[in-house]
C-alpha cells in the first residue's frame, strides 16, 4: 500500500517514473509479521525503491543496530508503505477536461481534451510524464519557480511528479500524451535532461507534432504503429530542444527578459524595453543572453516567428501574404527568404509537404 496525505491508494510501479525526492520506507519483517524499527532512506529514487525490489536495500546507512544484532534477514519480497513528503501538500491527479477522444498505444495514452475559459485547477502533479500541445486557447500553468504562458500551436514537456497549477483564460483544447517510464528509459542517458519542464521548439517537433495529430484521428491499423514512432521522435527532440535552451544558471532578471520575448516576439520588443524590464543596460542583456541561449536576442525572435508560421501553414488555410504580416515580417517576399534561410523549403513547399502526411 502506498500513503499519500490523509488517502491510501494501491501502488502500481508502471505509475510512475523515477523520480528524486525524500521519502520513508517501512519494512516488515516476514518471520515474525511485524514491524521492526524503520528504515529511513532518503533522496532514493522512488521507483527504485519499490518497482525494482533488488536494490531496495542497497543502503542501510541508518537501520537500527538492534536489527543487525538480531541478525534478521528482510524478506525482498516484502511490501513496503511509502510516505512521500513531495505529495503531502501535492495530490497527484489524473488529467482533467472534458475527454474528446483516446487512444492508448504501447507506451503512451493519447487524449484530446476540452476545458473551459475561467477554469483553475489548484497546484497538483501527476505520476507520469506528458508532452501537452495546444490545439487552440490559452492557459498559464504555474510551477514553484516561474510561470509559463501556454499558446495554441505550443508543445510542452511535463516531468512525472512536477508540482503545477492551471489557470485557462480561454476555451482550451489540447492532446495530452501520457508517457509510460519505459519509453523515457529508450532515450539513455538523454533522459536526464527531461527532468524539468520546458517548452519544446523547433520546426523538427513542430512538423513531428503535425503528423502525430493526423495519426491519432486515422482509424487504420497502421496508425498505432505510426503514432509510436512520431513519440518517441519528439521525445528525442524534447530532450534536444530543452537540453540547447539552456538558461539553467541564468539569473533571474534574464529569465524574465525571455518569458517576456515568448509573449512578445510577435511585436518587436525593442532591446531598450527588455533591458529597462531587466534593469540592465541593453549591451550586458545582450551580452548576457547570448551567454546563456547560445543565441542572439534577435536571432531568437526569428526563430520563434518561423516556428509560429510553419505552424499556420501547416494547420490553417492562411495565404502567405497575411501570414508574413502576422508573423512580423515586412512582406511576403522577405517572409519567403527567411523561412527558407531557416527551413531548406519554401512556404509553399512545406505547405504542400504538410498537407500530404
Amino acid at each position: 500500500m502506498f500513503a499519500c496525505g490523509n488517502s491510501v491508494r494501491k501502488w502500481d510501479s508502471r505509475d510512475k517514473h523515477p523520480a528524486r525526492i525524500e521519502m520513508f520506507t517501512i519494512f516488515f519483517d516476514s518471520q515474525s509479521n511485524k514491524m521492526p524499527p524503520a528504515c529511513v532512506i532518503k533522496n532514493m529514487p522512488l521507483c527504485n525503491a519499490i518497482a525494482n525490489p533488488q536494490r531496495r536495500y542497497a543502503n542501510f546507512s541508518e537501520v537500527r543496530s538492534s536489527n543487525r544484532e538480531k541478525g534478521r534477514a528482510l524478506d525482498m519480497n516484502s511490501v513496503g508503505s511509502a510516505f512521500e513528503k513531495q505529495w503531502a501538500t501535492c495530490p497527484v491527479t489524473e488529467t482533467s477536461g472534458d475527454l474528446l477522444r483516446h487512444r492508448d498505444i504501447a507506451g503512451f495514452s493519447l487524449s484530446e481534451r476540452l476545458y473551459s475559459a475561467g477554469l483553475v485547477l489548484s497546484p497538483h502533479c501527476h505520476a507520469q510524464a506528458y508532452l501537452s500541445f495546444v490545439l487552440s486557447g490559452e492557459y498559464v500553468e504555474k510551477y514553484a519557480q516561474h510561470t509559463s504562458v501556454c499558446t495554441e500551436g505550443e508543445l510542452r514537456f511535463l516531468p512525472p511528479g512536477e508540482q503545477h497549477q492551471n489557470e485557462f483564460r480561454t476555451p482550451v483544447r489540447s492532446i495530452l500524451v501520457k508517457i509510460e517510464p519505459v519509453m523515457l528509459d529508450r532515450l539513455g542517458d538523454h533522459a536526464t535532461v527531461l527532468s524539468a519542464p520546458g517548452e519544446v521548439t523547433g520546426l523538427a517537433s513542430s512538423w513531428l507534432v503535425n503528423r502525430m495529430i493526423r495519426e491519432f484521428t486515422a482509424e487504420d491499423d497502421i496508425a498505432p504503429l505510426a503514432m509510436e514512432g512520431l513519440l518517441l521522435e519528439i521525445l528525442a527532440e524534447s530532450a534536444r530542444s530543452i537540453g540547447e535552451s539552456g538558461g539553467s544558471n541564468a539569473p533571474g532578471w534574464l529569465r524574465r527578459v525571455r518569458e517576456a520575448i515568448e509573449d512578445t516576439y510577435l511585436e518587436a520588443p525593442s532591446l531598450s524595453e527588455l533591458g529597462t524590464l531587466a534593469g540592465v543596460h541593453p549591451v550586458h542583456l545582450s551580452r548576457e543572453f547570448r551567454k546563456h541561449y547560445q543565441s542572439t536576442i534577435g536571432e531568437y525572435i526569428r526563430k520563434r516567428r518561423i516556428e509560429h508560421a510553419s505552424n499556420l501553414l501547416s494547420n490553417t488555410e492562411t495565404p502567405l501574404s497575411e501570414i508574413a504580416l502576422l508573423c512580423g515580417f515586412s512582406d511576403q517576399s522577405h517572409f519567403c527568404a527567411m523561412f527558407k534561410t531557416h527551413t531548406g523549403l519554401t512556404p509553399a513547399k512545406f505547405r504542400d509537404l504538410s498537407a500530404r502526411v
